[in-house]
């Protein structure tokens, strides 16, 4: 058993310790609370922007006529449609009221739509995202080292193609001077 002296026990319940101790507590709850705010801004997924695909594509192509001309110096651009379409989680409600008179009968319908919509983590309301579409890529341009050699032209029109599903109308290639 730990035995403590009165004289000790009455240094801890000090004013100022008992002060000190308190502002200690609170900055430790202020720290926390930042903490869990970056946590939940990282929870969110991640917004990705028509120029944040466009660039990612023009890296990621880059890298592929890298690898098959062996030389460093690439240009690459890429070229969209539109912009990323968003499709949201829609709700349809059909009402249908039948109305009977003497000389005539009616029947009503009414629809009504919106989407549905789900609480945010800041007490808000957003739609729910059902996808999001990238959008088409309308063409690309290569100027590399070895792009007018019939052979590795080929190459790179063909990788490219595979890699994004698109037809070769939407590929130029050709070389550096």
């Amino acid at each position: 058993m730990i035995k403590i002296k009165l004289e000790n026990f009455k240094k801890l319940l000090s004013p100022k310790v008992l002060v000190i101790a308190g502002l200690c507590g609170i900055l430790l709850i202020f720290l926390s609370g930042l903490s869990s705010d970056k946590e939940a801004k990282e929870e969110k997924p991640n917004e990705f922007s028509a120029e944040e695909y466009r660039l990612s594509l023009e890296d990621g192509i880059e890298k592929i006529v890298k690898d098959i001309t062996g030389s460093g110096k690439v240009e690459v651009v890429v070229t969209l449609e539109s912009s990323i379409r968003y499709s949201y989680a829609e709700s349809v409600e059909e009402t249908k009221a039948e109305k009977n008179d003497k000389e005539s009968q009616s029947l009503d319908n009414e629809l009504k739509e919106g989407y549905i919509t789900v609480k945010t983590a800041d007490g808000g309301e957003e739609a729910l995202l059902v996808t999001a579409r990238m959008p088409e890529i309308r063409g690309i341009a290569i100027v590399c080292e070895g792009g007018d050699n019939e052979i590795i032209n080929q190459k790179i029109q063909n990788a490219v193609m595979a890699a994004l599903n698109i037809t070769s109308k939407r590929v130029y290639i050709c070389g550096r001077k």
